[in-house]
């Protein structure tokens, strides 16, 4: 792992909302690790600030990749296993909201099939979790044409 990203992770146990922010925005480009994947997931379920979590979310779906939508779908999952949660229904609407983009567009849309696309390839990750928040996502993203 490079200084750069060790330094991120720091910053993403960060007291200070913005430094965590910024953490997230930038570990997004270092998605794919399991140390960094564990603290994107952890930003984007933030206690404390939901620009934590548009931050790390919004970052995560324009990279748009496997790498990148893997910690995604993990705290989708985790957000939707809790509903009965008040603060992760909150975190659900800057989930959710991230993903907007995709959803108001045209089906036959480039972006929203490559969203769609890339979260089929996690329909069969290792990870249970990611597995059913990628399957919710795609829930979602199908339920508007």
């Amino acid at each position: 792992m490079t200084g750069v990203a060790e330094t991120l992770l720091r910053l993403a146990k960060s007291d200070d909302f913005s430094e965590r922010a910024h953490a997230g925005t930038e570990l997004s480009l270092f998605a794919g690790s399991e140390t960094v994947d564990r603290a994107l997931v952890e930003l984007l379920l933030d206690d404390d600030n939901t620009s934590v979590v548009q931050d790390t979310a919004e970052a995560l779906i324009k990279r748009g990749d496997r790498a990148a939508l893997r910690p995604f779908a993990a705290a989708w999952h985790r957000v939707e296993a809790q509903v009965d949660n008040t603060h992760l229904t909150e975190i659900a609407d800057y989930l959710y909201g991230a993903t907007s983009y995709g959803l108001w567009l045209d089906s036959n849309d480039p972006q929203r099939a490559g969203l769609r696309t890339v979260l089929a390839t996690l329909l069969d990750d290792q990870d249970q979790t990611v597995r059913k928040g990628a399957d919710g996502l795609l829930g979602q993203l199908g339920s508007t044409s």
